[in-house]
């Protein structure tokens, strides 16, 4: 919950319940050619397919996100953009509004997402053979972006304590050694939903400025936080954590505009700033950017508040109904409880099932597209990730063919 959030929960602004931004609405996917739906349906050939794992929502846009592509295209000028002052005060003043975390316009870079930034931060802020840690069950793109750069991919495993997962505090411990530089940190966490609180946090920053580590936080789903939980960037923590710190951070997810293009680099260190300049000059990324991604940050983190607390209160009324649901009908799964993103984490592992035969039991019996736990590393064996961004009837209806499968299995 972020702190705006919290001040509208008592005065709600008219637009609070999902249903007069169309979030109960199917989309006609007619004119639509999407990762998460088209592309799946065409790989298996099958179009009864109900879509539930690429990470984006199945809502149209925010209504000022909408007007403010419309006016770019009706300039019918697409050459390369400048940003002007009120690109930096709708971050600035978001960010502020929020969190309660002043940034500065020098501190802003830009780049085409958050995992394409990661590449110059590692190649300068490390050399061939350094050590970065991550935290998985997490993207398999974190190892992945690390392995491709020459550099030592270091597990720090979460632990489960319950149904709540937590940082491996020891773990971390015996696992950094000199050549540890980077830890790559994922605030809120995809896929298990934790918001880190103030003294998890804390005590991150602490060990890692004790041992010369740096903080790159991946901090895409802060606008995702569900009511009655609090998000603190790690920057936010204090200068001694802004100073030791990136924070990545896009209206990508949060605001459903992945295909757009254009997330943020924020760093109040102006030795980190040079080095990540330096790094884009490898591609000639620093130059230009997508006109239209560009148009949809200004206008997604000035003008679309209400639209994401009544999308965070839709999607959180569709964890609600999910828990229920597989408590009555799915006895051996297990639920995570997240505090954050739109995510499920299910955790199948009692069935028994290997990942070849968990994708096939989503995939050939249930008919639906799940992000499958095992490729996100340690902790992901045996778990699905389901994506709640989607209308209710959706949600209900890949529920009722996962749990027709389930009993056919487990009465088998």
């Amino acid at each position: 919950m972020t702190k705006s959030q919290a001040n509208t929960s008592s005065s709600a602004p008219p637009k609070v319940d999902g249903l007069d931004f169309g979030f109960n609405v199917p989309l006609d996917r007619a004119e639509l050619s999407s990762a998460k739906w088209e592309y799946e349906i065409a790989r298996k050939g099958d179009p009864t397919l109900l879509c539930f794992g690429t990470a984006e929502m199945d809502y149209r846009a925010a209504p000022p996100i909408c007007a403010a592509l419309e006016r770019v295209a009706k300039a019918g000028h697409f050459g390369y953009p400048y940003k002007r002052v009120s690109y930096y005060e709708a971050i600035i003043g978001y960010f502020n509004r929020h969190f309660s975390w002043s940034i500065q316009k020098d501190w802003i870079a830009s780049n085409v997402g958050i995992y394409p930034s990661m590449q110059p931060i590692i190649d300068e802020l490390t050399s061939p053979g350094d050590e970065i840690i991550y935290q998985p069950p997490v993207h398999h793109i974190f190892p992945e972006v690390i392995t491709a750069a020459g550099r030592t991919a270091v597990a720090n495993p979460l632990v489960k304590r319950g149904t709540r997962y937590e940082m491996d505090f020891e773990d971390l411990a015996a696992k950094t050694t000199a050549r540890t530089k980077i830890l790559l940190l994922c605030s809120p966490h995809n896929p298990v939903g934790r918001v880190w609180t103030r003294e998890e946090l804390e005590r991150l920053n602490a060990f890692c400025l004790e041992r010369g580590v740096i903080v790159v936080a991946d901090e895409v789903y802060c606008s995702l936080v569900f009511e009655g939980v609090e998000f603190t960037p790690f920057a936010g923590l204090s200068q001694s954590a802004s100073l030791n710190s990136i924070t990545l951070v896009s209206a990508s997810k949060s605001f459903n505009v992945t295909g757009l293009k254009h997330s943020l680099f924020v760093a109040e260190n102006p030795d980190l700033r040079d080095a990540y300049m330096r790094g884009l000059k490898r591609n000639n990324l620093y130059f230009g950017g997508c006109i239209f991604g560009q148009a949809a940050t200004e206008a997604a983190f000035r003008d679309c508040d209400d639209w994401s607390l009544a999308a965070v209160r839709y999607i959180q009324g569709n964890f609600e109904y999910l828990r229920s649901f597989i408590e009555k009908h799915l006895p051996l799964v297990t639920v995570t409880t997240p505090e954050a993103t739109y995510f499920a984490w299910l955790d199948f592992g009692r069935l028994g099932l290997s990942v070849d035969e968990l994708r096939s039991f989503f995939e050939d019996e249930a008919h639906v597209v799940v992000t499958l736990g095992e490729p996100l590393g340690a902790g992901g064996k045996g778990h699905a990730r389901f994506n709640l961004g989607t209308t209710r009837s959706l949600v209900e209806e890949g529920l009722h063919r996962i749990a027709q499968a389930y009993e056919r299995r487990t009465a088998s």
